[in-house]
C-alpha cells in the first residue's frame, strides 16, 4: 500500500483508536478494517497500512514505532493535498 498523507482529524474522524504508542503511532478501526498511522506533526498523519486481521495490529504498531524516525524524515516536508478537510 502506498503511504498517504492526511489531516489528523480526517484520519481519526469518528473511528476508534484501538492501539497507540507514546511516540505518535496509532491504529484506528473503521468497521472490520484496522488502519495504521504515524503523526508527522500535530495536524498531519501519514496513513501507512491497513489490515482486517486483528492479530496483526500490535505487530504493525511495533514496526511503525521501530521505524518512526525514518518515516517522519521521509514525510517532514510533505503536506496533505489541498481541499482535504
Amino acid at each position: 500500500m502506498k503511504p498517504h498523507l492526511m489531516r489528523k482529524s480526517e484520519f481519526i474522524g469518528s473511528k476508534g483508536i484501538v492501539a497507540q504508542s507514546d511516540v505518535g503511532a496509532f491504529v484506528v478501526r473503521e468497521g472490520n478494517e484496522y488502519q495504521l498511522g504515524v503523526e508527522i506533526d500535530v495536524d498531519t498523519v501519514v496513513f501507512l497500512d491497513k489490515t482486517e486481521d486483528n492479530d496483526r495490529v500490535q505487530m504493525m504498531l511495533d514496526n511503525a514505532v521501530y521505524e518512526i524516525e525514518d518515516i517522519r524524515e521521509r514525510f517532514v516536508d510533505c503536506f496533505p493535498e489541498e481541499g482535504q478537510q
